[in-house]
């Protein structure tokens, strides 16, 4: 079969078209203007009131999936008249509750805003979390991207972490 053959072009045409990446990587600006990622998908937005020293203040939460795989980052406002030592406390609580969902502890570096790596068995399946939580101008940002071994390759999971960028 000659190159200059048009059937060879549009069968490779076909093949192209038909090979379309599960990852399609994409920034997005995130936590009011505070951050920049790169989200493997379409992203979606929520918001729900979570309660931080007795007032209800808005969670919002920007995430993107790829099959099990979960990119997230939630971000929420520190009150004006929040001590440095309650949004340390904000941060070690975050960091707690994302612990608990793998059974295991945190890192001591997860506490100093780094990056950290939890494993555990879910739903029968292995499954890995890297998350990072910190406070950047006046923001508490929580980073993460969990799922099933199989699904979350260190490779993206790493990617997505590493494409935070502080604004």
């Amino acid at each position: 079969m000659k190159m200059t053959d048009w059937r060879w072009w549009i069968c490779l045409l076909v093949f192209l078209v038909g090979c379309t990446p599960e990852y399609n990587w994409r920034e997005v600006e995130v936590a009011d203007g505070r951050a920049k990622l790169a989200f493997p998908a379409r992203v979606q937005t929520d918001q729900r009131a979570v309660s931080l020293g007795g007032n209800k203040l808005p969670f919002h939460l920007t995430s993107a999936s790829v099959n099990d795989a979960v990119f997230s980052v939630g971000y929420m406002k520190v009150p004006d008249d929040m001590l440095e030592a309650e949004s340390t406390q904000v941060v070690r609580d975050l960091v707690n509750s994302l612990a608990a969902r793998t059974g295991k502890r945190a890192p001591d570096a997860a506490y100093d805003s780094k990056v950290f790596e939890l494993e555990a068995v879910v739903a029968g399946r292995p499954s890995r979390m890297l998350a990072r939580v910190l406070v950047h101008r006046g923001m508490v940002i929580q980073v993460v991207a969990t799922g099933p071994s199989s699904v979350l390759s260190q490779e993206h999971a790493n990617e997505f972490m590493r494409s935070l960028r502080l604004l």
